[in-house]
């Protein structure tokens, strides 16, 4: 993947392993460097916040997209390259949809599933056709796949091979964005 836009899903809080807001950080880094364009919440707290630092420390594009339900609190990161202030939730998962050509999935918590979950229902149903990548940090997702593999193996879905990859390290995700 030369050039695009990666959308990263994760938390809006830095969870109490400081080990997930470095690793956030780090691939915020990883896609500046790569050339890529992040695409993201728009906040500037926990994991996301530290995903959008890490790109904007490396140089890379950024952009933000937020629901104006925030903006009374006042968490929409400052130094993006660009920040869209949309009407809703389902309004900020459609411009992430539109504006990204893979999705990032790293540890988070319900709005961070149901962005995963969205995303794998949308290639699922074939209104879009665009990769989805889940990063298992210290085995975050682990009980979730093996659920997406029951639901396969019950018949409900396709196998999950068709539906997403799954990277365990730094080295793994940069092999795939570098294909």
């Amino acid at each position: 993947m030369n050039q695009g836009s990666v959308c990263v899903f994760c938390g809006s809080a830095s969870g109490l392993d400081p080990d997930f807001m470095r690793l956030a950080s780090d691939v915020g880094s990883l896609l500046a460097r790569l050339g890529l364009r992040t695409v993201y919440g728009g906040s500037r707290d926990g994991c996301m916040g530290a995903v959008a630092d890490g790109a904007i420390k490396g140089g890379g594009k950024v952009l933000g997209v937020l629901p104006d339900l925030f903006l009374p609190w006042e968490i929409a990161h400052k130094g993006l390259t660009e920040l869209r202030i949309v009407p809703g939730m389902a309004e900020r998962k459609a411009e992430l949809m539109r504006e990204s050509d893979l999705f990032l999935v790293l540890p988070g918590g319900l709005g961070t599933l149901d962005e995963l979950f969205e995303v794998l229902t949308f290639n699922a149903l074939g209104h879009m056709n665009k990769p989805v990548i889940i990063f298992d940090a210290k085995d975050y997702f682990a009980e979730l796949l093996v659920w997406l593999e029951k639901a396969s193996a019950f018949g409900f879905t396709k196998p999950t091979s068709e539906h997403f990859g799954v990277v365990k390290s730094l080295q793994a995700l940069e092999s795939f964005l570098s294909t």
